[in-house]
């Protein structure tokens, strides 16, 4: 036997009550056991005189529709977010308990007994506090616990969750959207940058002395590419960090596993000179000069403006300074320098054109020595250059 029951939305907007959940009535199964229990008590009162085992067997059956009477409730549960409001009453006990949604563990199903294959269930709501009957006869796919599972998912699972919600439901009504915004300005940051890769075909350092986008090994000559998608993928945050998170002078290390197993050493820090170390001045407009002259000892250096694709890197790029534009090459002799031919004995000039010279003599190929093509073509070695770009930053900050 089972009960009427049903179900409202959670708002409550409709129904018997403000925030119904779910209710149990039990009224056809106290409608059936009461008949029951009346015609077995008026057989009993029948066959009192003429049977007396009849009117004892009978007895204990009234007796025993009666206790399970007993146990037929009337349930609801009402929402009041992050709580529920649990409501039974029954013929001699009434239960009412606010019940936060954190307590709460589910809807379970227990066995009542079972019988030749036919089992009886009740349902239950596990809570921190205990189980509480939602339905003492209970049948899979009922459509209100359906939907009053869908609800408790809903519910804040810890108190930290129902505190944020309800401050966010408090500032909603007020139009309140938290504290005031920051306020901030427009500035302009330097930051420098050195930078090294491993070569992919010989393991040798290369130095990255600038936004290029081809790079030459020097130990194997491989032509190794620098495309704005790789400096994006290495350079990733590095930006917001210097801007953000940064104090000027201050700087970092990184060692970088990606398309090139990369080295960083980076910080905030205006342009300076690198013979005599003081800063040059960068208030005026150097946009669309080539090269900055320290006023102190008169060393130049370098600046351009950046590419376009660095923006993707540096967004609200401005300048850069001390950068190279070629392939990071070392500045090497070009006075012409004879060395003996290994075959013929003779001597051969060059000035370092090509790694492998030509004998005028005995016509004999000849590789450069080591030595030597390093005379012509040193090595480039790692050097500090700046990028600036504009950022919103605190307007205390500076």
């Amino acid at each position: 036997m089972k009960g009427n029951s049903g179900a409202e939305p959670p708002e409550g907007t409709e129904g018997p009550g403000p925030g119904l959940l779910y209710t149990y009535r039990p009224g056809r199964p106290l409608l059936v056991m009461g008949t029951i229990v009346a015609v077995v008590a008026v057989a009993a009162y029948l066959l009192h005189r003429s049977t007396p085992a009849a009117t004892l067997v009978l007895g204990l059956v009234a007796a025993a529709l009666l206790y399970q009477m007993t146990k037929e409730c009337s349930v609801s549960i009402r929402l009041d977010r992050p709580n529920i409001i649990y409501s039974c009453r029954s013929l001699f006990r009434s239960i009412h308990e606010t019940i936060p949604s954190w307590e709460i563990e589910g809807l379970t199903p227990e066995i009542v007994s079972m019988w030749r294959g036919n089992i009886t269930e009740r349902l239950v709501l596990g809570t921190a506090r205990g189980k509480f009957t939602v339905a003492p006869v209970y049948s899979a796919g009922d459509t209100s616990v359906l939907r009053l599972e869908e609800v408790l998912r809903t519910l804040p699972s810890t108190r930290e969750e129902a505190e944020y919600e309800k401050e966010m439901e408090r500032r909603a009504l007020e139009g309140d959207d938290g504290d005031e915004e920051e306020a901030t300005e427009t500035v302009e940051v330097w930051g420098f940058i050195e930078m090294g890769i491993q070569c992919p075909r010989c393991d040798g350092p290369v130095v990255v002395n600038g936004p290029l986008t081809r790079l030459v090994c020097p130990e194997c000559g491989a032509a190794i590419d620098m495309t704005p998608d790789i400096w994006a993928d290495l350079l990733e945050d590095l930006r917001d960090e210097l801007a953000e998170d940064t104090e000027e002078g201050m700087g970092g290390r990184s060692t970088i596993w990606g398309t090139y197993n990369t080295t960083l050493y980076y910080g905030r820090l205006r342009p300076y000179c690198r013979e005599c170390k003081k800063d040059f001045d960068m208030e005026e407009d150097r946009r669309g000069t080539d090269r900055l002259v320290c006023a102190a000892c008169g060393a130049g250096m370098p600046v351009m403006e950046p590419p376009v694709w660095w923006d993707r890197v540096f967004e609200g790029a401005t300048l850069i300074v001390g950068a190279e534009t070629g392939e990071g090459s070392g500045e090497g002799s070009a006075d012409p320098v004879s060395f003996t031919c290994r075959k013929c004995g003779a001597s051969v000039t060059t000035a370092g054109e090509s790694r492998t010279i030509e004998c005028p003599h005995c016509g004999a190929s000849s590789a450069l020595p080591d030595d030597l093509w390093y005379h012509f073509h040193p090595a480039p070695v790692k050097k500090r250059w700046f990028t600036g770009f504009t950022a919103e930053v605190p307007a205390s900050e500076n």
